[in-house]
């Protein structure tokens, strides 16, 4: 009886470090997050937004690396060079359609320059310029229509623009998984840039053609600085 009940209390204590060991990544997550908004509370320069946008460049971050050396090739080599520059804000009135820039004619920008977002994520295209200002159309703009490809299948759609940018017509065979990578195809881009990653994939059914929602890397609100690839093609 004895060693059955130390039988019991063994298997018992190996479920306990079992459960422990498989839920130690939620556990630190959740403990972590409790950490800073604790920390945020008693610190007036804390802000949850910035600690947003951060966790954001870090899966920016990991999305380039998921797409591959193309994608390091497109500044990280030094292979374009580009101008960084400041976004005007249109507060409260922004469109989501187009971002005026700090820079202009006079500092070497000129219609169709590719417009990023951050390192080796595509934001748009300069489809305007003065001397000191330019205007950029986004992937935010209903308007926007770009091939584009997802997943380590490299499956080409084409990505439409909006608040809500999507992907259409992918071919109603192929499949995904949410978080494969969105990058773009385009020639008017570098090849492979960043367009953010897969959330939700609708089967095509009877039809052709499938649909897919996309998470870009940013939110159109949250952006202040920009970087113009001077140097392309």
């Amino acid at each position: 009886m004895k060693s059955f009940r130390i039988l019991i209390l063994g298997i018992a204590f190996a479920a306990v470090v079992l459960v422990v060991f498989l839920s130690r990544a939620p556990l630190a997550h959740f403990f972590q997050n409790i950490r800073i908004m604790a920390f945020g509370a008693a610190d007036p320069e804390f802000s949850y937004e910035s600690y947003e946008n951060l966790k954001m460049q870090k899966d920016v971050l990991a999305q380039n690396y998921a797409i591959g050396e193309d994608l390091n090739q497109v500044s990280s080599a030094g292979r374009y060079r580009s101008e960084a520059a400041d976004v005007f804000s249109d507060y409260p009135f922004n469109n989501y359609a187009s971002l005026t820039l700090d820079r202009g004619s006079e500092d070497g920008i000129k219609v169709g320059m590719p417009v990023l977002a951050s390192d080796g994520v595509l934001l748009g295209e300069i489809k305007s310029v003065s001397r000191t200002q330019s205007e950029a159309e986004t992937i935010f703009d209903p308007n926007w229509r770009s091939a584009a490809a997802f997943g380590p299948d490299r499956v080409k759609a084409l990505l439409v623009g909006g608040p809500a940018p999507y992907l259409d017509l992918i071919p109603k065979d192929a499949t995904t998984t949410p978080g494969d990578p969105v990058f773009n195809l385009a020639k008017d881009f570098p090849l492979d840039l960043n367009l953010g990653k897969v959330l939700d994939f609708e089967p095509g059914g009877n039809g052709i053609w499938s649909k897919a929602k996309v998470e870009p890397p940013v939110r159109f609100e949250n952006l202040e600085k920009v970087m113009v690839i001077l140097n392309f093609p």
